[in-house]
C-alpha cells in the first residue's frame, strides 16, 4: 500500500483581550501599611502626652521607627509602578500581535492539524541523516500512519492526505507527531518539529499572548517565523 505521507523540501477575526498586572498583594500590603501606620502614630501621640518628664522617650529609637515605616512605604509605591509598567508592556505586546491576523507562521510543537482532509508536518535536522521516520498518532495515543521522510540536512515538510496507514480516510483534527532520526552509523539524532498555519485570531490570557493556528492556542513564545500568506 502506498505512504499517505509525502515529502518535500520546504524554503526558509480579531479577539483581542487585554489584561492588567495583578496587583491585588501590592493593594494589600498598601492597606496593611497604612492600618500599621495609623497605630504607630495613635501610639507615638500617646507615648508624648504621657512620657516622664524628667526621662524623655529616646529619640534615636523613634527615628529609627519612622525610617522603618518610611523605607516600607517607598517599597511598597516601586511595586505599584513596576505593577504598572508590566502591564503596559503586555497591552503593547498583545495590540502588536495582532498584526499576526491573516499571516502564514510557524511555531514549535508536535501537532499537526488535519484541515480539510490535508495535514504538512514540518521538522528540521541539524545534519544530514540516514533515515527519518515520521509517525502520527490520535488523541487516544493510537499510531495511524508512518513513513520514511526527507533526510536533508535543515527544514523539512511532509505532507499528509488525512489516510492512515490501513486506507481509513482520517476525520479533521489535531494529531501529535513524532520525528526521529538517526546517522550513518545509527545514533539518533536530534530533531525539532513546528506546527504551520494560518493565525485566525489573537487572544491574552494569564499574561501570555496566544496565537489561534489550525484552531489551536499555541503561546506567541513558540513562534519561529513568519511568511507571507500566497493569495488564492
Amino acid at each position: 500500500m502506498s505512504s499517505s505521507l509525502t515529502a518535500t523540501q520546504t524554503a526558509g477575526g480579531t479577539n483581542l483581550t487585554t489584561g492588567s498586572a495583578t496587583s491585588t498583594g501590592t493593594a494589600a500590603a498598601q492597606a496593611t501599611f497604612g492600618k500599621n501606620f495609623d497605630t504607630f502614630l495613635k501610639l507615638l501621640t500617646t507615648q508624648l502626652q504621657n512620657q516622664d518628664p524628667l526621662s524623655p522617650m529616646d529619640s534615636t529609637q523613634f527615628t529609627s521607627q519612622l525610617v522603618q515605616f518610611s523605607s516600607v512605604e517607598q517599597s511598597i509605591r516601586q511595586n505599584q509602578n513596576l505593577e504598572t509598567l508590566i502591564a503596559m508592556q503586555q497591552t503593547s505586546q498583545s495590540a502588536n500581535a495582532v498584526n499576526y491576523i491573516g499571516k502564514t507562521v510557524e511555531l514549535t510543537g508536535d501537532k499537526v492539524s488535519l484541515v480539510g482532509g490535508e495535514g504538512i508536518i514540518t521538522y528540521s535536522l541539524p545534519e544530514e541523516a540516514s533515515r527519518v521516520i515520521v509517525s502520527i498518532y490520535n488523541k487516544d495515543g493510537q499510531l495511524v500512519a508512518r513513513s520514511d521522510a526527507d533526510t536533508t540536512a535543515g527544514d523539512n515538510a511532509l505532507k499528509w492526505n488525512g489516510y492512515s496507514d490501513a486506507g481509513v480516510k482520517m476525520a479533521d483534527g489535531e494529531y501529535t507527531v513524532d520525528v526521529s532520526a538517526i546517522d550513518g552509523v545509527g545514533n539518533p539524532i536530534k530533531t525539532s518539529s513546528s506546527v504551520v498555519g494560518v493565525v485566525t485570531q489573537v487572544d491574552y490570557a494569564n499574561g501570555t499572548v496566544l496565537l489561534t493556528v489550525n484552531g489551536n492556542k499555541i503561546p506567541l513564545s513558540q513562534l519561529t517565523a513568519v511568511r507571507a500568506t500566497p493569495t488564492v
